[in-house]
Formats: C-alpha cells, sequence, structure tokens
C-alpha cells in the first residue's frame, strides 16, 4: 500500500480516490465506519477525484493514524462491492422477498389440526 496514503505536513494522511470506481455512497459509508478513530474530511478535488483526509482524534501516533487509513481503502472497497452486488442482484432478493409474503390462498386447507 504504499504510495497509497500521503502524509502532510500537519501531520493529516490524504488519500486520492478515484470516482470513476468509488461512488459517493461507498466513501461516505466507509468514512461513517472510521469515525471513532479519527476525523475524516471528504473534498471533491475534480471532476474524476475525491480527497480523503485523516486527522488523529484520540493522539494516535502516525503509524496509528496510518493504519487507519489503510483501513478505510479496504473498507472503501468493502462498501463499493456491496453497492455494485446490490445493483447486479438486488431485483432477485427483491423477487425473493415478493415470493415469500404473497398472499397464500386456502391456507386453511393445508393446516392440519
Amino acid at each position: 500500500m504504499d504510495g497509497i496514503v500521503t502524509k502532510l505536513e500537519d501531520g493529516r494522511l490524504f488519500i486520492k480516490l478515484n470516482t470513476s470506481i468509488y461512488e459517493k455512497e461507498a466513501v461516505m459509508a466507509a468514512a461513517y465506519k472510521m469515525t471513532d478513530s479519527c476525523f475524516i474530511i471528504i473534498k471533491p478535488l475534480d471532476n474524476t477525484l475525491v480527497g480523503i483526509f485523516f486527522e488523529s482524534k484520540n493522539n494516535q501516533d502516525e503509524r496509528e493514524l496510518e493504519e487507519i487509513a489503510k483501513k478505510f481503502c479496504n473498507e472503501v472497497l468493502d462498501q463499493q462491492v456491496r453497492l455494485d452486488v446490490e445493483k447486479r442482484y438486488g431485483n432477485i432478493r427483491d423477487l425473493l422477498i415478493m415470493q415469500a409474503f404473497r398472499p397464500i390462498e386456502n391456507i386453511g386447507d393445508k393446516i392440519k389440526a
């Protein structure tokens, strides 16, 4: 993961993500999961890039903050895969739920006393 996380002069860390790969929803969900560990600021850089800034919240040293930033990278990937799977197969889930809750006709005949 060398080169993914950039160290800034003020002690913050910075990651650049391509918005053609990672959707806003995935970035926000991943950031939300990390808010207990550090302060996260998300800023659009241009039409294709978004910047994620990580700032120490609990007096973490540089190594700990870098570990959090790397965990963020894994989490944003996980969130994006979830979104992709939902887009691809979400209709199947909806059909299964619809079928499961469909009214059953003549259920009284099927129940044995």
